[in-house]
């Protein structure tokens, strides 16, 4: 008999669980207040561990898009600023390189309009005092030059060469107290000397009467007249910023 049952438990069991299914639904039709109390009963046991499980779920979801979620943003985020920092540095060095390539354009078409081989430099110093007005270059007699050459960036003057070495050269620059250039007005042809020695590095154009057919204006242009014999004729010097007719004297100041 044990044997019969322990082949056949399987069988037996849902035989009976059948059983007590149709005495419990019988049971349910014949008083159904019946059902709602097994209902409340269930209901008493499911939802706490449905709340429970809703509770669970909504803090993993929370947990996920809070979190690891936002690791990730934040992975990609400094990703991203290094990204920028790159392409930042990459321009930087593009625009040095552009600027660069402009200046020798202009060193390069000036020489061609002047019909003199240049010599391109770059400046690696300055000279620390007030008194005067100097800048250093990379280039000297080894590279062909010499005491009293002019020296422009573009197409404007910078100043002249005065101490030249070997592998090195000092520019008096324009702005120098000491400075002094034949120069011309370009639009009324009115002759002059420019001056350094200002503030702020401006120029200053002197010997201009003030009984001009065309009168001198602001934004008129200034060239080297040639006459020096250092400054090719026709090199911008600059552009005249502020003009004052009555001024003592018979000169104009400019």
């Amino acid at each position: 008999m044990a044997d019969f049952f322990r082949r056949h438990a399987l069988l037996i069991t849902s035989i009976l669980l059948l059983g007590v299914s149709m005495q419990l639904m019988n049971a349910s039709l014949a008083h159904p207040q019946f059902a709602q109390v097994g209902a409340r009963s269930v209901d008493t046991v499911l939802v706490p561990l449905k709340k429970g499980y809703h509770e669970v779920s909504e803090s993993t979801k929370y947990l996920w898009t809070h979190y690891v979620w936002l690791l990730d943003v934040e992975e990609q985020r400094n990703g991203l600023l290094e990204r920028v920092k790159e392409l930042e540095a990459l321009n930087s060095r593009l625009k040095e390189y552009q600027s660069e390539n402009q200046r020798l354009r202009g060193l390069l078409d000036f020489g061609e309009r002047m019909g003199q081989a240049g010599v391109t430099a770059q400046v690696v110093g300055r000279d620390p005092s007030n008194w005067v007005r100097t800048i250093t270059i990379d280039r000297g007699s080894d590279d062909g030059l010499r005491p009293g050459l002019a020296v422009v960036d573009g197409n404007a003057i910078v100043g002249q060469t005065t101490v030249v070495n070997s592998s090195s050269a000092k520019v008096l620059l324009l702005t120098d107290s000491t400075s002094a250039i034949d120069a011309i007005v370009q639009s009324s042809r009115a002759a002059g000397v420019i001056e350094g020695g200002l503030r702020r590095d401006t120029l200053r154009l002197r010997y201009i009467e003030k009984l001009q057919d065309t009168p001198v204006q602001a934004g008129d242009r200034v060239i080297a007249s040639g006459l020096d014999g250092v400054y090719p004729k026709g090199t911008l010097i600059g552009v005249v910023h502020r003009v004052n007719a009555n001024a003592g004297g018979m000169f104009q100041y400019i």
